[in-house]
């Protein structure tokens, strides 16, 4: 009587309606762009398509403070060159230590 849940994330279901697999990845993208990054990484496990929308820079960017430049500016850049937005926004989420480790702070 219900959809199983493997006609509702993948392509090609059984009963050949479409299924949110048959979404396109800039679509998703854009929807994941008004979400948190818990949700976004949450919805990233249901199919292709929605990871590959949760690994795009422009979903990334825009969770990003506008002067995250100026906080890369503040590191080594070994630190940071090379990683996408989704490992930048990683990168600035994570607590630093200061204060011989007895203290810590988050840029975002």
């Amino acid at each position: 009587m219900g959809a199983s849940l493997s006609n509702l994330t993948e392509n090609g279901s059984t009963n050949g309606r479409p299924g949110l697999g048959d979404i396109p990845e800039n679509c998703v993208a854009c929807v994941f762009m008004y979400l948190n990054p818990p949700e976004i990484c949450n919805l990233a496990r249901l199919n292709r398509a929605f990871r590959g929308a949760a690994s795009s820079d422009a979903v990334w960017e825009s969770k990003l403070p506008s002067n995250y430049h100026h906080l890369l500016d503040l590191l080594p850049p070994q630190n940071y060159d090379g990683l996408s937005k989704k490992d930048i926004f990683a990168f600035l989420a994570r607590s630093v230590p200061f204060d011989d480790g007895n203290k810590a702070c988050r840029f975002l």
